[in-house]
């Protein structure tokens, strides 16, 4: 299932700073020491979606890879990187570009050793009109970017099964590395490879995959089971829940493992509610799940 927790979709960098979605650096250098990279010519590494994270650099300055090509679609991230990073524009370089389209005109196709995804395909998944996007666009250009070899190393809040399912279409799974975080669930690293120059198949594959995900948060079926259930813990005399409660009626056990209470808690209060809100009506649980769609 593709659940997306408000909280970790929130605009990271409104004054510019350096931001680093789920995980610093350092937490996962372990996963990128031992990919089997070639050793001759230079290697080409790809950042997809790199928004103001230090990943690019720590690429090239701890990791020794040589050509780092960054790509966002924000064009003010962009010149911001490209600023930040002068002293390295020789080894690092940061372009505009939509992944969701063919972008040849900044990779080549076949031309890079290694594709590094740190919670971008999370982003798309959970964005409005993601489950036409992403997997016909994204994962095909990824593919269409990599040489036959080449690895794409995706970083994810979202379930193993869940990524395979799609993930697994187009490249071989060489290894699934799940990564500890002090604060919030666990995340997964994905080490894929590319294994043919093509795949005829894949575009149906992808648009098949794509016809069995699950489009609406808030289905007919569920709000149902909510309002009924929701009803039934109601105290007498009552009119809300308590949001620890309320949580557990309206977050399914699946969610639950990518969205804390702690997450939930915030999100009330910066949807509709305030700091320090304890319970909620079921008209507002219905709302904030609306919202959350």
């Amino acid at each position: 299932m593709c659940c997306c927790p408000p909280t970790a979709m929130a605009v990271p960098f409104p004054n510019f700073g350096s931001y680093e979605w789920l995980l610093p650096f350092a937490d996962v250098k372990h996963v990128f020491q031992d990919l089997p990279l070639r050793t001759e010519g230079t290697v080409l590494t790809v950042v997809v979606g790199c928004g103001t994270s230090d990943l690019s650099r720590e690429l090239h300055t701890h990791l020794g890879l040589p050509q780092v090509v960054s790509i966002d679609n924000d064009e003010e991230v962009v010149s911001h990187m490209k600023a930040q990073h002068e002293d390295l524009k020789a080894a690092l370089s940061f372009h505009q570009a939509d992944l969701t389209a063919p972008c040849s005109h900044v990779v080549a196709d076949g031309a890079a050793d290694l594709v590094v995804d740190k919670s971008t395909l999370d982003c798309l998944l959970c964005s409005e009109g993601a489950p036409k996007l992403v997997p016909s666009a994204w994962v095909h250009n990824i593919y269409r970017m990599l040489r036959v070899g080449g690895c794409y190393v995706v970083i994810s809040f979202h379930q193993k099964e869940f990524l395979m399912s799609l993930l697994s279409l187009a490249f071989s799974i060489e290894s699934a590395i799940d990564l500890q975080r002090d604060v919030g669930p666990d995340v997964l690293a994905l080490v894929l490879r590319k294994g043919t120059e093509e795949l005829p198949e894949l575009q149906k594959a992808l648009d098949a995959w794509n016809v069995q995900m699950p489009k609406d948060l808030m289905s007919e079926t569920r709000r149902e089971a909510l309002e009924a259930d929701w009803l039934q813990r109601l105290r007498p005399g009552a009119s809300a829940l308590p949001l620890s409660e309320a949580y557990e009626v309206m977050i399914s056990s699946s969610e639950k493992r990518e969205y804390s209470l702690s997450d939930f808690e915030q999100d009330v209060a910066d949807h509709g509610g305030t700091a320090g809100t304890t319970e909620l009506t079921l008209q507002e649980a219905l709302h904030f799940l609306e919202q959350m769609q």
